[in-house]
Order: structure tokens, then sequence, then C-alpha cells
């Protein structure tokens, strides 16, 4: 090499976030496998699960350079209108499910997006236009009149944005309602103020003639509407058409309400498949979707009739490798020098007596994402940038020195994560503190669980943990220590701080890379418990098989 390489303050491999990321997402993007899998038509893969970091906005945005692709993103959708919607809180608060119609209102607002991207909407002149087509295709069919008639009602509001065709299907609905209602009812106030007012006798028979007037709601107009444009504005085999939807983890509705209309969403996707040229594709974190089935599980629920359309973001250690490779040497040919800068020429050599390869420390502290492994990368540079100036290589003390930041930062990441499945986890996870791994069940003292259990106790939040341990309090309930154990220990493992032996023979399992969850009985057996080495000195914890560096 004829450059020196230097480690300057600022050096990054990246940003954390796929939207400040795309310039090196764009040159140092790794392919594995799973792009072309959603890209095909045929496939019917089009929820992309993963956790925080797994890539999932990086993988939408490669499929959005595609030449008819369209992101839509739910903080453009009114939901909170519908959350202050007099009919659905009035319905909500009586107990009427809404999952017919939250599926109705994806159907348009889907249609609509594919509308626009199909035929450019910008104005009402190009709706006039469409509904001209639309006549064109229907003809004298009787069989189609009911799509004619949808588009017809729609005809000069397609171009509208979707916030506002969200407020006019509601208010639409509003009026349904108070119609099939009847007179009987007339003097009701159709507001949740009204709901509560009302007596419970009279609450459950309003409750019954809704819940009929729901499931009435004619979705065939909008079926007919799919297999008219699947006939003629989709048929064209040489065109693809994508739209993608990213965000649904943020905070653009409460958390009922999100849950219902994304479980809403993804059997609408389902019934996208029927316009062949058309896929319609979602970025879900997997704790959101364990969330939402938990939420909306109703009687015959039957969770693995969705895997056929999920694919699940899953990264191996040589392709994070790799990605940490590819961008070193793109950083270091932007920024400081023309030649090939590898990640050997500016991480250490492996220590002499243990032989630890500094790339493969970093991969054993991530739960094998590239945010993880890019974020410990940043903070080596940091580190060491920090420790000398216009170093040439990070030492292993700068190494050591941005583990302790990098745990500490995804500790406090896994919390906010997890906010909403598990709220108390920054309470749960203390158990951890200061122990020693890997650890059996009977490590765990009862001061501690007990320590433990009146935090969480007197929490006031909803939480798995915290409700088993309140359980514990109530007059008649017995005392059961193992009961909070295993609640602690199943929460744990499905945020991925511990990973668990089942049997002596058995390797350790982890959510990560095995499966997601553990059942009680799992918690039960666990014959060894080892927390995971992102978080162990965040959580002081001190590993009795970690090499000494």
């Amino acid at each position: 090499m004829t450059n020196e390489v230097v480690i300057k303050k600022g050096l990054k491999l990246g940003y954390l976030d796929a939207e400040a990321d795309l310039e090196l997402l764009e040159t140092c993007w790794i392919d594995n496998g799973q792009l072309n899998d959603i890209l095909d038509l045929n496939s019917p893969t089009s929820v992309v699960l993963g956790r925080t970091g797994a890539g999932k906005s990086a993988l939408l945005y490669k499929v959005s350079l595609e030449e008819k692709a369209e992101i839509l993103d739910p903080n453009n959708i009114s939901i909170r209108f519908l959350e202050h919607s007099n009919i659905i809180q009035f319905f909500t608060e009586i107990g009427v499910k809404l999952d017919l119609f939250y599926r109705i209102l994806w159907r348009h607002i889907l249609v609509v997006e594919l509308l626009k991207l199909r035929y450019n909407l910008k104005n009402e002149g190009d709706n006039r236009n469409l509904l001209d087509r639309f006549r064109q295709w229907v003809g004298r069919d009787s069989l189609r009149k009911k799509a004619l008639d949808y588009f017809t009602e729609w005809g000069d509001k397609f171009w509208l944005e979707t916030d506002e065709q969200l407020q006019e299907l509601t208010n639409k609905f509003t009026c349904e309602v108070k119609n099939k209602l009847g007179t009987k009812f007339h003097d009701v106030d159709v507001s949740l103020e009204g709901a509560r007012n009302l007596s419970e006798e009279r609450k459950a028979e309003i409750k019954s003639l809704a819940t009929q007037v729901v499931s009435q709601i004619q979705i065939q107009r909008l079926t007919e509407v799919l297999n008219l444009l699947s006939q003629y504005a989709f048929c064209d085999k040489q065109k693809r058409f994508y739209i993608l939807i990213d965000k649904l983890d943020e905070d653009w509705a409460e958390t009922e309400t999100r849950c219902r209309f994304i479980r809403a969403l993804i059997e609408e996707t389902k019934s996208m498949r029927n316009i062949p040229q058309v896929k319609i594709i979602t970025a879900l974190r997997r704790d959101l979707l364990d969330l939402i089935f938990d939420k909306t599980r109703d009687s015959g629920f039957q969770q693995e009739k969705y895997e056929a359309y999920m694919v699940q973001l899953m990264w191996g250690r040589n392709e994070l490798r790799e990605l940490l490779e590819r961008r070193i040497q793109e950083v270091y040919k932007k920024q400081y020098t023309s030649d090939a800068v590898r990640l050997a020429d500016v991480f250490p050599n492996p220590k002499k007596g243990d032989e630890v390869d500094p790339i493969d420390y970093i991969l054993d502290r991530t739960l094998l994402r590239p945010r993880d492994a890019i974020q410990f990368a940043n903070e080596c540079f940091t580190a060491a940038a920090a420790a000398a100036a216009d170093t040439s290589r990070i030492p292993w003390t700068a190494i050591n020195t941005a583990e302790a930041n990098y745990s500490m930062k995804r500790l406090k990441s896994l919390n906010e994560e997890w906010s909403e499945y598990y709220p108390a986890l920054e309470l749960t996870v203390e158990v951890l503190r200061g122990i020693c791994t890997p650890f059996t069940r009977s490590t765990l003292s009862s001061n501690k669980i007990q320590d433990i259990s009146v935090e969480l106790h007197d929490a006031d939040i909803k939480d798995p943990v915290v409700k088993v341990s309140r359980s514990q309090y109530e007059a008649n309930a017995k005392n059961n220590e193992s009961d909070l154990i295993n609640s602690i220990l199943m929460c744990l493992y499905h945020v991925g701080v511990i990973g668990i032996k089942i049997s002596t023979l058995s390797t350790f399992v982890w959510s990560h890379t095995d499966q997601p969850r553990i059942s009680k009985s799992e918690s039960k057996r666990a014959n060894q418990i080892k927390v995971h080495e992102m978080y162990q000195h965040a959580l002081e914890v001190f590993d009795k098989d970690r090499y000494s560096i």
C-alpha cells in the first residue's frame, strides 16, 4: 500500500438508519438471496420479518428501485382519525369487532395506490379519463356493474390523499350504521360517552344488531374491482408493480388499533395476490407480529397458515463479515485513500495465546444483524481515534472500551424495541445483574427474585411478567416463585438476552437463530442458561467461559 491507513475522528462504516445510509446501501449491498424471493411475483412471500436492525428497510429500499414501486408510509394514513371517530369508539366500547371494516379500508387504500401508480393520477382530469376506461372494461356485463358502481362513486376522489379517503370511507360507514340501527335506537348517542351510559341490557341489544350490520358490509364490490384490475389494468406480464409498506412499528396509532389494522393489512395482502402482476410487501418487526397475533387471536386461529407469506431476514457470520469488509473499503476509498483497505489492515491481529479474531469477537456480541455489527465497528473507530491521534490500527484496548459503550446502547435499545410487548423489561432484566454465566435456575436466589417481584408488582403497567408477579400476592393465590422464574426466563429468552440448554447433550438455543420462543415446560427444563455476550458488560455479568484479552 502506498498510502498510510489512518483512523481519523468521525470515521464510520455507515449509519444505523437505512434512510440515512442510502449511499453505502447502494455500493455495499449484500444480497443473501431474499431480495429475489421478495421480487418474485410467483412467490407468496410478502411480509418481511426481522428484529430491529436486521435490514428490513434496506431490503424494501432495494425493491423501491424497481420501475413501478411505491412506498406507503402509515404515518400518512390518518389512523388516529379512526381512533377519535365517534362510531369507532362506540363500537369498540360495546365490544363490536371491526376487523372486516379495517380490511375494507385497506383494500380501498391499496386499490387507490395501485391506480395512482399505474395511471399516474394527479388531478380530477386524470380521474375522469380513468373512469372512461372503467366503463369500456365493464361494457354490458352485469356482474361487473358492482365494480363500475364503486368506480363511479369514488371516481372523482382517487387522486386525493390517502387520509382524506380514509375519512370519507369512515363517514360513509357511520351514516350506513346509523341508518341500519333504525328508529328503535334513534335516541342513542353514538359516541364513547354514549356507549358508557348505556345499560348492560341495552348495550347487549345494540351490540347484537351492530355486529350484524358490520358483518353485512359489502366487500363484494371491491372484490369485483380486483378482478377487473387484474384482467385489464395489470395484465401486462412484462410489468411488475409493488406497494411497499414500512414503519409499521412507529407510533402512528394506539397499540390495540394498530394491531388490528396491521392484522387486516396482512389479510388483504393475501387477497391482493388475485392480481398476478402486483405484490404488496410489508416490513414487520418480529416482536410486533407476535404482539399482533396475541392481541387479535380468535377461535380457530391457525398461525401456520400465514407462514407461506413470511420471509425471515437471517444473516450468517460470513455475510456480516463481507458487509463490514465492503463498507471499510468503500469508506476509505471515498474519504482517505485510493488503495484497497481491508478489515485486516485496520483491526488488530489475534492476540497470542487465545487466537481470538477481532471480527469474530465483534460478531459474537451481535444478534447477527447488520446494525449490531456496524454499530460495534463504529464504536471501535471512535474509541481508537479518541485514544490516539491519527492511529493506523485499532488496538484491543479500544475494542474493550467500545464494547462497554456498545453494550450499554444495545441494552437501552432492547428496552425500547420491546416496550410494547414487555413494558417492564427494564426491571425484569435486572434479575441478571452481576450474575455469573452460564448459570442454572437455582442460581436465581430467592432474595433476588423477591426483590424483583416487589418492583414488578408495584409497576403500574400491563406486562406478562408483571401479571405473574401480581398473582403471587392475590389473597387466595399460592406464592409460587417457580412460576415467576418461568415467566422471567421466557421473557428474557424471547427478547434475546439469554439462551438456554435443555439437557447436557444439547447445545444452547437462542431466539434470534433457533426457535423464537420457549414454552413454560422448556423454561422449567432449562439445564443451563447463558447471558448473551452483547449484554454482559451492561449487566455486569461475569462470563466464566470468556477469553481474556
